[in-house]
């Protein structure tokens, strides 16, 4: 036995990785990946219950300013979706990254404004 208990080393003694019933198996919730409950969890990607923050950053971007969305609790495709429709409505570029929608250059009051006229709970973060 040696370091610490038996092979696979979980408290059930067993880390089921593949099975020839259900094919590869999620080490989240140790279901079949088809049938992965973690999957639609981590879908609905980053977000919040708490109000949305918007702030403004320009560390590691080149003195570039960018105004940051975060805490949106939208699934991703939604989450590109209102990026793309918030970049339209400043006139600027930007993408989606991990759950925080960037637009390129200091649109604070703007993107803030926009937000809750679509009725999201947004607040500014920072100075």
């Amino acid at each position: 036995m040696g370091r610490g208990g038996p092979a696979g080393g979980g408290e059930g003694g067993s880390r089921l990785v593949y099975s020839t019933e259900g094919g590869r198996m999620c080490p989240g919730c140790r279901r079949p990946v088809t049938a992965c409950v973690c999957q639609a969890a981590r879908a609905t990607g980053p977000g919040g219950t708490g109000p949305v923050r918007v702030s403004r950053e320009s560390k590691g971007r080149g003195g570039k300013t960018v105004t940051l969305v975060r805490g949106l609790p939208l699934p991703a495709a939604e989450l590109e979706t209102l990026g793309r429709q918030l970049r339209g409505h400043c006139g600027s570029g930007g993408t989606v990254k991990d759950g925080v929608v960037e637009v390129q250059g200091d649109h604070v009051e703007r993107v803030l404004a926009w937000l809750q006229q679509q009725g999201h709970a947004a607040r500014r973060a920072g100075g």
